[in-house]
């Protein structure tokens, strides 16, 4: 008998969750404490969000740890995401190309396979528990 495979939509949510929580610990201190980067208010890691440059409908950059960092719930739902503000924390941070290539990769169509849903999924998995963090 086969074994029933996953649906896609259930590992696109499952890679989410890893994703977002990698995120969120890869750019906390060691209490768990992190800072929204568009207004620069500190929250705890679970109290934040992983808020998106180039929203995540695109799917060329929705696992794109460039394109993704941590933001309060205001900035990132109640205030769209401050895109201005995020643009420049990411020009700040990474430089002129990668924003400009992360503007580009909006536009390019973006599919993912089972096996790369299941290998981005162990992959984040790997990177957050290299981080050693015991924040419950």
């Amino acid at each position: 008998m086969r074994k029933k495979l996953v649906p896609l939509k259930t590992l696109w949510k499952k890679l989410d969750r890893v994703f977002s929580l990698y995120i969120r610990l890869r750019d906390s201190d060691e209490g768990g404490t992190t800072q929204c980067v568009t207004c620069g208010s500190y929250k705890y890691y679970k109290d934040i969000d992983a808020g998106h440059f180039i929203k995540r409908q695109h799917m060329s950059t929705r696992w794109d740890e460039r394109n993704v960092h941590p933001q309060c719930t205001r900035c990132n739902h109640f205030m769209s995401g401050r895109q201005d503000d995020m643009s420049l924390y990411i020009l700040r941070l990474y430089g002129k190309d990668t924003l400009l290539e992360l503007m580009q990769l909006k536009y390019q169509t973006r599919k993912f396979t089972r096996t790369e849903l299941e290998d981005l999924i162990k992959h984040f998995q790997e990177k957050t528990e290299a981080l050693d963090v015991r924040r419950d």
